[in-house]
């Protein structure tokens, strides 16, 4: 994760600690809402990402691999919610597309794309942008 930006590094982030109070409900974990406030992100970009992964979460058609916090290497799909954000950063839905038919259900597609609209949007207005293409190969599984 060391390789990552500032923008790429907030994404995962923020990725990682919603998922993690799914995966652990109870213990105690980074607050995601926390680190949208500090990326700058207001309401509308905090609302966005929990629906966009209020989506994710319910319409899955498959388990998504999303590594603990502290973990030091990104998963095939932390690197997918990358390209999910760099793509429709720049207005490309066929990439943002590309992503979410690998996680979701079709008819979740639609409302997932403009989820990821928003967020990315609010992510551009806090000074956040995502390089135009996504190279980074995740390491190999990581056990936690």
């Amino acid at each position: 994760m060391m390789e990552l930006r500032e923008g790429e590094l907030f994404v995962a982030a923020a990725l990682r600690t919603w998922v993690v109070t799914l995966k652990r409900p109870g213990a105690s974990h980074p607050d995601w809402r926390g680190i949208m406030r500090l990326a700058g992100l207001g309401a509308v970009g905090s609302d966005a990402f929990h629906r966009l992964m209020s989506i994710v979460a319910q319409s899955a058609c498959r388990s998504l691999d999303v590594r603990c916090p502290p973990c030091p290497s990104l998963s095939v799909d932390e690197a997918g919610m990358l390209r999910l954000v760099a793509s429709v950063q720049r207005g490309e839905s066929g990439g943002g597309l590309d992503v979410l038919s690998d996680w979701l259900l079709p008819e979740a597609w639609p409302a997932a794309l403009d989820a990821a609209r928003r967020f990315a949007s609010a992510m551009e207005e806090a000074g956040l942008r995502l390089p135009p293409v996504f190279s980074h190969r995740p390491a190999g599984v990581t056990l936690h």
